[in-house]
């Protein structure tokens, strides 16, 4: 191809990804209610609190910027190319939705469909191949599940996917070591900084990349390529540290003096249920074709997508280690097993005794399937009957039964509340937390008297104890295995019983909230007493017997 063909390839695929890619953004987020929590939220705030910041004062946000790069665990450095979006769109829940589409899904989506497809392919491959790979690229629902509910993390999987580009192109950085190497430590710590759990990832492939590296080596003989492998690798090692010093160097020492094992234990459940976890987020029918493509590739020894079927497996295998991986989370995970999909879909395409017209079209209505079946309510109870065509975990928009009663709660709130009154939510799930509720509305939020959510990372906040107001429910609403959140569960079962702590409140309203949930709304109508504060940090000790009670 000429350069002007080139280019007007990738211009043509961008565009075609981008408008059907733009298209079901806006539909799925007219579908849902605007009952933002959690990471569903923070950087679509982020977002709209960068974007008027950059108008305000565009020195002011660079100088953030380069703060938030150094020092913040959820840095904004993966805004900032979002940030022309707001300029010309706008602050609302689809800009922000679509410009995560636009900027990093579909580049990614291209990008390692290509890779996949020029790997797989033969010289009997079906001209009607490189299609079905698009369509089931663009139509994986690991990509989508994440951007959907409003999280950026796919950024880290472009720069994931240039820098195994990268390794594959160089052979493991034996060709042109220098170079390939600064490319690959650039890449690498790009993702790094954009979201700092993707070191997980980086370790995944550096490991993965150097274990094949060396297999290459072994098996061709060719024993000088040691040295040009050692010379790259230690360029990257260097560009990775320069970089991560230069600019990280308070989050580096932050990261070093964290035992993350121990500050998410309460993320983290068994070998079993994270593997069912991951399943989960996948169709039957993506799976099947999944390890169809990883027999094809030993058989016929394609090794770039067994490399990264590897780095996926070695990848998972450390995440576990410090907590379950979420849908963010394991995006790196399936990136690297899509080349083993498209390997399946290739193979198929291009056989012989189908109709590669038939067999494509086959390939899409599958993708389809499972994209219509994770991500809309319709598409779910129509392919029921056929439930193996979609992922088990649905993705579906964001929705809340009883909405009004969520309305009514916070009306009061706001209107029995004095200036310098607080209130806490003794409740961390879908359906009811605090989060959730000045998200519905932010007035609420100078109000917020903050509680631990999860044991291990918060330990119980007594000041929550000093609040003139709670809201608890008449069963715990927690978002982790339990016995990870006592610091809910406990305080919100002696209020609701009126014991212990639950004396000092009185019940106020009552709320039919969503999925069934019964809420109610407590005052303080007397400080809680020492005694009370000891008796619920005796329940904590014995789980916790180095949590101590405050002075109080």
């Amino acid at each position: 191809m000429t350069k002007n063909k080139i280019f007007g390839f990738w211009t043509g695929a961008y565009i075609c990804t981008l408008i059907p890619g733009l298209v079901l953004s806006a539909i799925y987020v007219s579908l849902e209610e605007p009952v933002y929590y959690w990471d569903f939220v923070a950087y679509f705030n982020t977002f709209r609190h960068q974007g008027a910041l950059l108008i305000d004062g565009p020195f002011q946000w660079l100088s953030q910027l380069a703060t938030s790069i150094a020092t913040d665990d959820y840095g904004s450095a993966i805004l900032a190319p979002l940030m022309p979006i707001y300029v010309v769109f706008g602050g609302s829940r689809y800009a922000f939705v679509a410009g995560i589409v636009a900027v990093y899904l579909v580049p990614t989506v291209l990008l390692i469909a290509r890779m996949s497809y020029l790997e797989a392919t033969s010289e009997t491959a079906s001209p009607r191949a490189w299609l079905a790979v698009w369509i089931a690229a663009f139509l994986y629902t690991p990509f989508w599940a994440p951007t959907l509910r409003g999280m950026p993390d796919i950024a880290g999987c472009l720069a994931i996917t240039v820098a195994t580009y990268f390794l594959w192109k160089s052979k493991f950085l034996t060709s042109e070591p220098v170079i390939s190497g600064i490319c690959v430590g650039v890449c690498l710590w790009l993702a790094f900084m954009l979201r700092r759990w993707y070191a997980y990832a980086v370790i995944g492939i550096a490991v993965s990349a150097a274990f094949f590296c060396l297999l290459q080596i072994a098996r061709d003989r060719s024993y000088p390529s040691y040295g040009k492998a050692a010379l790259g690798g230690l360029c990257a090692i260097f560009v990775i540290a320069a970089t991560s010093l230069n600019f990280q160097l308070p989050l580096i020492a932050k990261i070093l003096g964290t035992s993350y094992g121990d500050l998410y234990s309460g993320y983290r459940t068994t070998f079993l249920i994270q593997l069912g976890e991951m399943g989960s987020r996948l169709s039957y029918v993506n799976w099947l074709l999944i390890m169809v493509g990883l027999y094809i590739s030993v058989v016929r020894r394609k090794g770039f997508s067994l490399l990264c079927a590897f780095a996926s497996v070695l990848t998972f295998l450390i995440f576990i280690r410090t907590q379950d991986p979420e849908r963010h989370h394991s995006l790196p995970m399936f990136l690297w097993l899509f080349p083993a999909y498209a390997q399946a879909i290739v193979a198929i395409v291009s056989m012989p005794a189908l109709k590669s017209r038939w067999s494509a079209a086959a390939i899409a209505c599958a993708a389809g399937f499972a994209f219509f079946g994770t991500f809309f309510p319709v598409g779910r109870q129509l392919l029921s009957p056929v439930g193996f065509v979609f992922a088990e975990e649905a993705t579906l928009p964001l929705h809340l039964d009883n909405l009004p009663e969520y309305r009514r709660l916070i009306a009061d709130l706001l209107g029995k509340m004095k200036a310098e009154d607080r209130f806490s939510v003794f409740a961390s799930g879908a359906v009811l937390s605090d989060s959730l509720l000045f998200g519905l509305d932010p007035k609420l939020t100078p109000h917020v008297g903050w509680i631990c959510q999860v044991d291990s990372r918060d330990r119980f906040r007594p000041e929550a104890l000093k609040s003139r107001y709670v809201v608890v429910a008449d069963r715990p609403v927690i978002h982790l295995q339990p016995g990870a959140q006592i610091c809910v569960t406990l305080p919100n079962q002696n209020i609701v019983e009126g014991t212990g702590i639950g004396a000092a409140y009185k019940r106020v309203e009552t709320y039919q909230l969503s999925g069934g949930l019964t809420g109610y709304l407590y005052e303080q109508v007397r400080p809680v007493g020492k005694a009370e504060v000891d008796a619920l940090y005796s329940e904590f000790q014995k789980r916790y017997p180095n949590w101590t009670a405050p002075e109080w």
